[in-house]
């Protein structure tokens, strides 16, 4: 009987974790504010990953590079988000911060021409963000 109750449990444990995660889910999207169209977003991937390929990372370097920049770049997509209340001060200071702890995390793992790449690469990125928000430099 132990174990069948401990079943229920568990299950009943990942349906109300399940369902708290996709409201969060529903929320995130009611809030957010998209900065490119999604044209534009697959126009800015297919010119990324073909920079990337310049740096001619090895798989595992490839698959660190992608967590890094994901994890980064979602962050930096949040910020504009309608539930952070952000102003646009706050914004920049914290995107602009955000950009250093990429950049930090991207010299750690790549050869210092790859970081080259992978910095004037990005800085099109971020300018293109900047032209957008109307941000000065």
């Amino acid at each position: 009987m132990k174990p069948f109750i401990s079943l229920l449990l568990f299950i009943s444990t990942i349906t109300v974790f399940g369902q708290t995660f996709e409201e969060k889910l529903a929320e995130r999207a009611l809030n957010k504010v998209d900065l490119y169209t999604s044209k534009e977003n697959d126009n800015l991937q297919i010119f990324y990953a073909e920079q990337v390929k310049k740096m001619k990372l090895s798989d595992e370097v490839t698959e660190e590079y992608y967590m890094s920049l994901t994890y980064y770049t979602n962050k930096m997509g949040r910020l504009g988000a309608k539930d952070k209340n952000y102003s646009d001060s706050e914004m920049k200071t914290k995107f602009d911060g955000l950009v250093a702890e990429l950049n930090t995390e991207m010299h750690e793992v790549l050869t210092d021409d790859q970081f080259q790449i992978h910095k004037e690469t990005f800085n099109k990125i971020i300018e293109s963000v900047y032209t957008r928000k109307g941000w000065k430099k």
